[in-house]
């Protein structure tokens, strides 16, 4: 116990004598988080505070190996065969941060193979979720589907303590308690080595959040929230997984609870949205406090009070009985409910949006009589083998789809032009209610010129109840897309000219 003490002093007064610095070379090199819409400070400040927190991390270790031949517990640490993979990981992440808030906008592409890939490093070292479990007993062997779910662990913790840095100080200070609550869980399994890396990364954040906090002088950066993130994600799991319990993983999940949700909720409410997944916004769980009247200093310690509160559930949790374990997971689910009320976010997807979407997809896909029949018809459209057969067939098509009349003329191929017409009989048709569409149909080869086939005129009455089907439009360009196809295949057998329709295909394009 005195070691891990010892690791948490030593990294807080490294990070408080290192951070100064990390800030001043900062400066010096103009690697600054300039002011935007997007941002909540109002100066330049240097943001790579990223290397502060690996230094002051890594310095415990540093004299703890040099001190291995004096010391047991040093002894202990280093006989864990996983920690030199994750301090090398933690490089890694920290390199990949830098080199983002040095170049400034790499892909979300490049940033995910970088963390899939320390992800996959610390499974090969032995690293990794073998089981999902509950805390009232029993659990999953995942098998085969340990690596995908290890590497969703690891991207989801490092995004989500991305994510949750917009605030003065929220970031590091949600790390430092998520790592003093899975220190506590460490300590007492006895797990030497997880518990000594907790100390030391709650030391360095600890020491960094004296400069980090409203106002910062520093910004830990991607640098920075990409190794915090790293960290608790490998650590969460090897400080675990020896004592098979319950909550093995579930602890972790808890401590970690407002940044995790906070990650899981913008995909979710970016797709609700109409935005793209990856598109940042002002939207988070801090933006939404502060948009409702917190300060900034206000809403960063309403978080760092759920973090603390989280933090004690877990440890809780993974003490006590299936009866407590069921209590403090519903008063757990009530406070999440109530704040997501407060915090208005619950209003983004409600029952009578997702009733909407419901329909909106079941409309798109069409799973209607009407709309099978219309299928089927196309396909005998495809496969007519004259031009009167294939009038035949659209005549059907366009009496489901309630049209009233109908003209078709084809052009002058193989010897004339020929002309159909079709009306559907004993209708009152209310001519300023006309839906009219005239549909050229033309065939496009891969060299770009264009044949006209054909040309097709419909009429349809909209004034008539049966009339208002949200996917006419969309079943009228099918039809012409399939009559285009059926007419070209005709014009080849015919010896109208080269087969340039070949991406129209001879099956109805549905």
């Amino acid at each position: 116990m005195l070691t891990v003490q010892l690791a948490f002093v030593i990294a807080f007064i490294a990070a408080l004598a290192v951070t100064p610095k990390v800030r001043a070379v900062g400066e010096r090199l103009n690697l600054t988080d300039q002011p935007s819409e997007r941002k909540m400070h109002q100066r330049a400040v240097p943001r790579i505070g990223g290397a502060a927190l690996l230094l002051a991390f890594l310095f415990p270790f540093l004299l703890l190996f040099l001190l291995r031949s004096y010391s047991e517990a040093a002894k202990l640490v280093f006989a864990d065969r996983r920690m030199p993979c994750i301090l090398f990981g933690a490089v890694l992440m920290f390199l990949l941060g830098l080199l983002d808030d040095i170049r400034g906008g790499l892909s979300f592409k490049i940033k995910f193979a970088g963390q899939l890939l320390a992800a996959a490093l610390l499974y090969s070292c032995g690293i990794k979720i073998n089981l999902i479990t509950n805390p009232f007993g029993g659990s999953l062997e995942l098998g085969l589907l340990s690596l995908p779910v290890t590497a969703f662990w690891f991207v989801l913790v490092i995004n989500a303590i991305n994510l949750i840095d917009g605030l003065d100080g929220l970031a590091v200070g949600i790390s430092l308690f998520a790592s003093l609550s899975m220190l506590l869980v460490c300590a007492a399994g006895g797990h030497v080595a997880p518990a000594v890396a907790f100390a030391a990364l709650a030391g360095a954040a600890a020491g960094f959040l004296r400069y980090n906090f409203n106002p910062a002088s520093i910004f830990m950066g991607d640098s920075g929230s990409y190794f915090l993130g790293y960290c608790l994600a490998a650590l969460s799991i090897s400080g675990t997984m020896k004592g098979q319990v319950a909550t093995a993983l579930l602890m972790p999940v808890i401590a970690l609870g407002v940044p995790l949700i906070d990650a899981l909720w913008a995909p979710v409410r970016r797709f609700a949205s109409g935005q793209r997944l990856f598109h940042p916004d002002m939207r988070h769980i801090h933006h939404r406090l502060v948009q409702l009247g917190f300060t900034q200093r206000k809403a960063v310690l309403l978080i760092y009070a759920m973090t603390i509160a989280l933090g004690i559930c877990a440890v809780i949790l993974v003490h006590s009985q299936n009866e407590t374990s069921a209590l403090i997971l519903f008063f757990m689910g009530a406070g999440g409910v109530a704040a997501a009320r407060s915090l208005r976010l619950s209003g983004i997807i409600t029952v009578r949006k997702m009733s909407s979407w419901a329909r909106s997809i079941g409309s798109e896909l069409d799973f209607s009589l009407e709309g099978r029949f219309f299928l089927s018809q196309q396909f005998e459209i495809a496969q007519a083998a004259s031009v009167e057969q294939l009038w035949e067939q659209v005549a059907k098509t366009l009496e489901s789809l309630d049209f009233d009349r109908a003209e078709f003329t084809c052009a002058a191929w193989p010897s004339e032009a020929c002309c159909f017409q079709w009306e559907r009989g004993g209708v009152a048709v209310q001519r300023e209610l006309m839906l009219r569409v005239e549909l050229p149909l033309h065939d496009c080869g891969p060299d770009g010129a264009c044949r006209l086939l054909g040309s097709l005129l419909l009429l349809k009455d909209m004034g008539r109840g049966d009339s208002a089907d949200g996917n006419i439009l969309k079943r009228i360009g099918m039809l012409r897309k399939n009559m285009v196809s059926a007419l070209a295949k005709l014009r080849r057998s015919a010896g109208g000219g080269p087969k340039s329709t070949a991406a129209y295909g001879d099956a109805a394009q549905y």
